[in-house]
């Protein structure tokens, strides 16, 4: 949750849309729109020459090997296995060398993190193979020549190469740095395929100073950590990160723009109704009153005696992130803090 959020009073309201309606207020008051929120996100980055200038700050790539170009791609996809399932990506897009990118903003640890990583770059190889095989084989007669046939043997098999970059506003558990770099490899590190990577930003491990922002990459990880609660943004004498912050500058936005951040901000009904669950069981159990002081003692008082119901009925720790909004260190806190009561 944005410092935006953290405005709102703490409380379930009888109405998602009066929420809503509520948080643009908040919004409103704001100078920069969060990326860290999908809206923001998109119109922070959804732009073929920031696209450009991010991927190759993550690639770290030399003017000789520079990323020149991008698609950016319909941002839906469905496989069937063996229903359909749609995955919305948050950014695809594909280079002018043919190298497919999903691009995700993950603002909550959700259960199964890594399993979703995994799932959903399946999800995104299978539709880069079928769209790279409509373009190389589409258009071949029905009638194919023997050499046509073999052409299309050979690469029967043969996928792009497919890169998925996840931005996560939460601690990556077996992460040391702020970046990590995956891949498939075997039990002594060697490398199986290099069509299959992915990048991992914890933005909780990402402290870097102003002063200390040299490159490319630094300069994006920076904006979309701190824009949700700057001021006054640098540009860092970049036209192109001129023209991105712009973007999600709150009194040039649109309407739509700042309505469906909103959207992305506020809790969904089945949110809203998980929430009400908890205050009622919080009440059975006693915890009501303890709950009623947290709240007049400020948000984030709340915000631990909810999370301390939430594992005092056994919660998962991902759950209690996206509920609460505290970070995972604290919410660890508090569960080893609730084992020593146990023990005592």
């Amino acid at each position: 949750m944005s410092e935006t959020q953290n405005t709102l009073e703490f409380s379930i309201p009888s109405s998602r849309d009066q929420l809503v309606e509520k948080t643009i207020e908040e919004i409103k008051k704001h100078t920069y729109l969060d990326p860290l929120f999908d809206a923001a996100f998109k119109a922070f980055l959804s732009d073929e020459e920031a696209l450009v200038n991010f991927l190759n700050g993550v690639f770290h790539l030399n003017e000789d090997n520079k990323i020149e170009s991008v698609v950016i791609k319909n941002s839906e996809i469905n496989i069937i296995f063996p229903s359909a399932k749609q995955f919305r990506l948050d950014i695809r897009a594909k280079t002018s060398k043919g190298i497919c990118i999903n691009i995700e903003m993950q603002k909550a640890r959700p259960d199964y993190f890594v399993d979703r990583v995994l799932l959903q770059q399946s999800a995104f190889m299978l539709q880069s193979k079928y769209e790279w095989d409509k373009l190389n084989f589409g258009d071949l007669p029905s009638c194919l020549t023997k050499e046509e046939r073999a052409e299309r043997e050979i690469h029967r098999y043969e996928v792009p190469p497919t890169y998925a970059i996840w931005i996560c506003d939460f601690s990556i558990g077996k992460q040391k740095s702020f970046r990590g770099d995956w891949a498939v490899r075997n039990k002594k590190g060697l490398t199986l395929t290099d069509k299959m990577m992915y990048i991992l930003y914890d933005l909780t491990k990402f402290n870097k100073p102003y002063k200390k922002i040299t490159t490319t990459e630094d300069r994006w990880l920076y904006l979309l950590k701190y824009a949700g609660k700057a001021e006054n943004l640098p540009d860092f004498n970049n036209s192109i990160i001129a023209k991105a912050i712009n973007r999600i500058l709150v009194n040039r936005a649109s309407e739509k723009l700042i309505r469906e951040q909103a959207n992305d901000m506020v809790w969904t009904e089945e949110e809203l109704d998980h929430l009400a669950l908890l205050e009622v069981r919080a009440e059975k159990k006693g915890l009501k009153q303890g709950l009623k002081q947290g709240l007049e003692q400020g948000l984030e008082q709340g915000r631990v005696e909810m999370a301390l119901a939430m594992l005092a009925d056994n919660e998962p720790i991902g759950k209690i992130v996206k509920y609460s909004h505290l970070p995972e260190s604290k919410i660890l806190e508090l569960k080893a803090s609730l084992m020593g009561d146990a023990i005592k």
